[in-house]
């Protein structure tokens, strides 16, 4: 039987990405059958030299940071501070159909690698640039990282316990969420370009990614101007809504009860009927107001139970409930395994390591399946030689002069 083409095969990418957001954004177009070029340089390296490294041994090609979002790419390593490493990546974007990057505003201008400077190269060229706070306005010269763009996006003024300060979500999430907003524009400009042969320039804001997560917020405000308060744990409309303790250590459940149904299940299966009777807790409303003392009554319960019972016997009552997972967990999962998200590339230098890929499943099954990430350089003759034509007696002076790095 004959493996159907990916939707992105015939589409060559070259990704100027740094850190996280451009770089999952050009995975999971390679993921999607998209040729992607890697281009590097030795000057700035950026996650290949962030631990964690694998056996805790720093390389270029140990980096798990590295290595979990440049996974099915090229790796193509050119001096960028040299006109002819500048001249060598006009070539790729020449036969590419997109270029993504997320320097710093003016980075990509100042080396002539702007979108007007590629368009005279490329016409049909989608040009992708990611910023913390776009490329335009008053706000666009700053820099910004991740906490940065969880609190100006509003996201943190919403995140918190009650009565405590704004929290900064952890993780990169404002990355991987940015990246995939990038992918939904390349996708649309792609499209356009197949009907119209026009390209496009498409400039991405992460504030603004992230602000559109705030939905409830912009309309309490903007229907009566009123901010959400800060709950922490907790909902403004059910109750319990919380995560508790159970056995072993650091083992937590998270209930959440929409309605007096369920907290009356929830009491039956608590092996405390009366709860659901007793005043402070009998109606949604009771139970809002009354949070500090009926969540530890069933931590109470919870803290005598392993996680997987009480989710068991809650979701065979119609309350809602699910286990806290930590990172091993979501991968060791045995329905995240059998649902084919959790890959495992094997790396020529750290083997075979899990991580999560693809969220979607195409016709009951996984999309692709993805390659590890490269080597530093691994492509430079394929991209250089091969590619673009270039002899070999003049790629080798390009190596000795530091072009290709």
């Amino acid at each position: 039987m004959t493996t159907p083409p990916l939707p992105l095969e015939g589409i060559r990418i070259a990704d100027f990405g740094q850190i996280i957001a451009v770089p999952y954004t050009a995975q999971m177009l390679a993921w999607m059958g998209a040729e992607v070029i890697l281009i590097e340089t030795e000057d700035r390296l950026t996650t290949r030299v962030w631990p964690p490294f694998a056996e805790a041994e720093p390389g270029v090609n140990r980096s798990g940071g590295f290595n979990l979002v440049n996974s099915s790419k090229m790796s193509c390593t050119l001096n960028l501070r040299d006109p002819e490493g500048v001249a060598l990546a006009k070539q790729i974007i020449a036969v590419s159909d997109v270029l993504v990057e997320n320097y710093s505003s003016g980075t990509m201008e100042r080396m002539g690698l702007g979108y007007e400077a590629v368009q005279a190269i490329r016409p049909d060229v989608v040009y992708l640039s990611l910023g913390a706070f776009g490329r335009t306005g008053p706000m666009k010269d700053l820099v910004g990282f991740h906490s940065v763009i969880n609190l100006f996006s509003g996201l943190a003024s919403v995140t918190g316990h009650k009565g405590s300060h704004p929290r900064i979500m952890g993780g990169l999430f404002p990355d991987a969420f940015s990246g995939c907003y990038c992918v939904l524009a390349l996708l649309e400009a792609l499209y356009h370009r197949a009907n119209t042969g026009e390209g496009q320039y498409i400039e991405v804001a992460m504030t603004e990614v992230l602000a559109t997560i705030l939905p409830e917020a912009v309309m309490e405000y903007t229907l009566d101007g009123t901010e959400p308060e800060r709950v922490g744990n907790r909902h403004q409309e059910k109750a319990p809504h919380n995560v508790f303790r159970c056995l072993g250590d650091e083992n937590w459940v998270a209930i959440s009860v929409e309605d007096d149904a369920q907290f009356r299940a929830l009491a039956q299966v608590a092996g405390i009927p009366k709860l659901a009777e007793d005043p402070r807790f009998s109606t949604t409303e009771a139970r809002l107001s009354h949070q500090d003392e009926l969540e530890p009554l069933i931590e109470q319960w919870t803290l005598g139970c392993q996680v997987e019972d009480v989710v068991e016997k809650l979701q065979a009552a119609g309350v809602p409930a699910g286990p806290v997972l930590d990172s091993a967990q979501v991968l060791a999962d045995p329905h995240m395994v059998q649902r084919g998200y959790v890959q495992s590339p094997d790396h020529p230098i750290v083997g075979p390591r899990p991580m999560g890929a693809f969220s979607w499943t195409v016709d009951g099954g996984q999309p692709a399946i993805p390659r590890s990430a490269p080597l530093f350089g691994e492509h430079n003759k394929k991209v250089i030689q091969e590619l673009l034509q270039v002899p070999g007696e003049e790629f080798e002076r390009l190596m000795q002069n530091g072009v290709i790095r």
